[in-house]
């Protein structure tokens, strides 16, 4: 019978790691415990080996401390290995900046009645970025803003930008629909008649999530009020770096909260015009992340800062430490004015 016959194998009890250590408490956890502790080692796995560190695993392995700690230091391997699905099998994807079809657009604002009496109204089919903004000569975008016929007038070249979209990870991409109207000198421009985004923003976030999502990226339009370009440029900056913030700080805290509970929250300003907001723990060292938010001259500091620690305090997060000096950053790059 089984019970008659002797394991011969001999494991390597005495041998210390941090690897086998970790196999070892996933193999005597609870249920409760298991899956959280997989992932945490998962997650160490997955970093030893994207430096390069292949023989400190294998090392690990050959000398598991038991035959229940050798399987889960394989189960975490495996999901270290593992590729995400969600992207349409591969590590990477790609949005087309070029919108299928503008004119859908014009005629979701004209039925939500936003064009007011705006005439010739149109937009460009290219979604365009930060940087093709900020490129426009002013001269050019004068000379088309006051003059009495378009004829002779120089065209804005704005470059359609592709999101380029990572495998199980989300970011904050920042794009610009740029239009042009006709209106009467007595009657509200544009900016003012479709101001009210609830009567077209959620219809636009689908259209837009129609025309450019696909079955492998799923893609979220968050619409914004229009604005003229350069209160375009100075709130579509403020608005990434804010939604970005609240996406950071969302899948930190999961991540913290499932593996090892509160965080640590370290704010600190920094000597290339960043704030720059760290989430760690003494617990484990493998969380230890930062999001760095560049101010602009423009930026009013008292409505970040305050916007910073209003989210923090909505999520609950009470160990927060504010550094009471400017900390030397030396290798950063310069940030925006």
């Amino acid at each position: 019978m089984h019970k008659q016959i002797t394991d011969p194998r001999r494991f390597d009890t005495g041998r210390q790691s941090l690897l086998n250590d970790a196999s070892a408490q996933i193999a005597a956890a609870t249920s409760d415990e298991h899956k959280r502790l997989s992932s945490r080692l998962s997650l160490r796995l997955a970093k030893m080996l994207e430096q390069g560190d292949e023989r400190s695993v294998r090392e690990a392995l050959a000398s598991s401390p038991s035959s229940s700690a050798c399987c889960a230091l394989q189960d975490a391997l495996e999901q270290a290995l593992t590729p995400d699905r969600r992207v349409g099998g591969a590590s990477s994807a790609s949005i087309n900046g070029v919108v299928p079809d503008a004119g859908e657009i014009r005629a979701l604002f004209e039925a939500a009645g936003a064009l007011g009496q705006c005439r010739n109204f149109g937009f460009s089919n290219g979604l365009t970025d930060l940087g093709s903004l900020e490129n426009i000569p002013w001269l050019t975008l004068y000379a088309i803003t006051h003059s009495e016929q378009w004829d002779g007038l120089e065209v804005l070249d704005l470059p359609a930008a592709a999101i380029s979209v990572t495998a199980n990870q989300e970011n904050v991409h920042l794009r610009f629909l740029v239009g042009a109207a006709l209106t009467p000198a007595d009657a509200p421009g544009f900016v003012e008649s479709a101001g009210d985004i609830g009567r077209w923003g959620m219809e636009l976030t689908k259209l837009l999530g129609r025309q450019l999502g696909s079955q492998d990226v799923s893609l979220l339009a968050i619409p914004r009020p229009p604005r003229p370009i350069v209160h375009a440029v100075k709130e579509g900056w403020h608005e990434a770096r804010e939604l970005g913030f609240q996406l950071f700080l969302s899948n930190a805290l999961r991540q913290a909260r499932l593996r090892t509970g509160e965080p640590d929250v370290l704010i600190t300003a920094c000597s290339d015009s960043s704030i720059r907001i760290r989430l760690s723990s003494p617990f484990d060292d493998l969380l230890d992340q930062t999001y760095v938010w560049p101010l602009a001259a423009s930026d009013d500091f008292d409505n970040i800062a305050n916007g910073i620690f209003a989210l923090l305090d909505e999520a609950r997060v009470e160990r927060i430490e504010v550094e009471s000096t400017i900390e030397n950053v030396s290798d950063a790059k310069s940030a925006r004015h």
